[in-house]
């Protein structure tokens, strides 16, 4: 996945935070390691109170197709949308350690 695309995306993001008067703490687009999937992860000081998460969500997706042209190559295959008070929980969240159980 070059680069290029996932600035692109990551600029496009902000330009929607802006229009929509989004406090972006952080936004960040990766690729997965999987074909042309990219993550895109915003995370918002001030903005989000008066949205729906379905809103915020279906805006940036329709806002990031429209304005970043890939010709199919791309694929969003998470979009995450949060508050910094959300994405504090979320990263505190361990995993769980897991067992092995040996045969005996």
């Amino acid at each position: 996945m070059k680069s290029s695309i996932l600035e692109e995306l990551r600029e496009a993001a902000e330009e929607w935070a802006r229009i929509h008067h989004v406090e972006a703490s952080l936004i960040e687009a990766k690729h997965t390691g999987i074909g042309s999937s990219v993550h895109v992860l915003v995370v918002a000081r001030r903005g989000f109170e008066n949205w729906s998460r379905y809103d915020r969500h279906h805006s940036l997706f329709n806002f990031l197709h429209d304005k970043v042209k890939t010709n199919g190559k791309l694929f969003i295959s998470r979009l995450s949308m949060m508050t910094e008070e959300e994405y504090d929980k979320y990263d505190r969240v361990e995993t769980a350690p897991r067992v092995v159980f040996e045969e005996l």
